[in-house]
């Protein structure tokens, strides 16, 4: 590894330093049907972004199918979350 680069407070330029693997969750979109659904409890508020943007991923990659999924939290729970494909 090369010596880093000191540009001001905070901010230091690095060569050779590996990039870290991604938490990587994966959902079984492609599994349902119309009117099925997953649930799934979520760790924290990024995780549940994480789902949410899954399910829209998925929404516009099979758009020309008609495939569309919704995510909602389930009443009652502190932390439990369901995907619908509705179409």
């Amino acid at each position: 590894m090369t010596t880093p680069h000191e540009l001001g407070p905070g901010i230091t330029i690095h060569s050779d330093m590996e990039v870290p693997k991604l938490e990587i969750h994966s959902y079984p979109f492609e599994l349902l049907e119309v009117g099925q659904c997953f649930l799934l409890d979520f760790e924290s508020r990024k995780h549940l972004n994480s789902i949410r943007s899954s399910a829209t991923a998925w929404t516009r990659k099979y758009r020309d199918e008609g495939r569309q999924y919704v995510v909602r939290r389930i009443p009652d729970t502190d932390s439990k979350v369901g995907v619908w494909r509705i179409s």
